[in-house]
């Protein structure tokens, strides 16, 4: 009874009517750009020790004229962020909206705030995972219309073909992390080291790889991939770790790039002569 309740809240919380604002960014510059005061941040590492608030992330000049010339007639196109959950995945889809002009949300933050936190939603998915779909479907079926909107997603909405069918809407990005950096994210929000306890290193790992085998299939049927790991070897860097979250937003920009001719070319090639 309280799990169907907890379904039936989250999902009308869906309603963007009832998004709190501290959830919802406003598809504008942010503030230090309207003013000339951009903070140069492109230098932030893509796996730094903490999430970074939407506000804090501002794109540099360059990386706006940049997603500007690109995706100049992409706009009001929603965009969906899937893949392993961890802050890499939130900075990366916060800096992508910030540098778009798009809205940001996080649905399993929408979540979150409905049934009460972290460890609520957690066992909101693992006792009822038939209404935690429902809620993730529900909730796309009513984010679709909102156009400009890069929606970071949980595991949920790649879980079943109805909700896959709903990304087609919009652009689905699989943002390919190494799985050992969300191993180390979740044990810093339990405030337990790797080095200092390994053996809680490994048992994230394990359960992470199996999560990851299980729906990696489905993350692939994304529009666009972009792993780390590629974007730290087209750049000549020795490790994942030098990766930047401006990195990886441009090579999500040139991505973006390529689909947009791709449409186009089908589109004229279908044209009469």
């Amino acid at each position: 009874m309280a799990m169907r309740a907890a379904t039936a809240a989250a999902t009308g919380f869906f309603s963007p009517s009832s998004v709190s604002p501290r959830r919802f960014s406003s598809a504008t510059p942010p503030a230090s750009l309207s003013t000339g005061r951009c903070i140069q941040r492109h230098r932030l590492r893509a796996f730094p020790s903490s999430e970074i608030p939407l506000e804090e992330l501002n794109p540099s000049v360059d990386l706006l004229r940049k997603t500007g010339e690109a995706v100049g007639d992409f706009r009001k196109t929603p965009i969906y962020i899937v893949g392993t959950d961890c802050t890499a995945k939130r900075n990366i889809a916060k800096l992508l909206a910030n540098s778009i002009i798009y809205r940001y949300l996080c649905s399993e933050e929408l979540l979150e705030d409905v049934l009460g936190g972290k460890d609520a939603l957690r066992a909101f998915k693992e006792s009822d995972e038939k209404g935690y779909l429902e809620v993730e479907t529900e909730g796309l079926k009513q984010l679709t219309s909102m156009g400009s909107l890069v929606l970071c997603c949980g595991d949920g909405v790649v879980m079943n073909s109805t909700n896959l069918g709903l990304l087609r809407h919009g652009v689905s990005i699989w943002i390919d992390v190494p799985l050992e950096m969300a191993a180390n994210d979740m044990l810093k929000s339990t405030g337990t080291q790797a080095t200092t306890d390994p053996d809680s290193f490994s048992q994230a790992m394990s359960k992470l790889r199996q999560r990851y085998d299980e729906l990696k299939e489905r993350y692939g049927v994304s529009d666009i991939t972009v792993s780390v790991q590629s974007v730290a070897s087209q750049r000549g860097y020795s490790s994942v770790d030098s990766v930047t979250l401006e990195d990886m937003v441009l090579e999500i920009v040139r991505q973006i790039e390529k689909l947009i001719r791709a449409k186009e070319m089908m589109e004229a090639a279908g044209r009469p002569f």
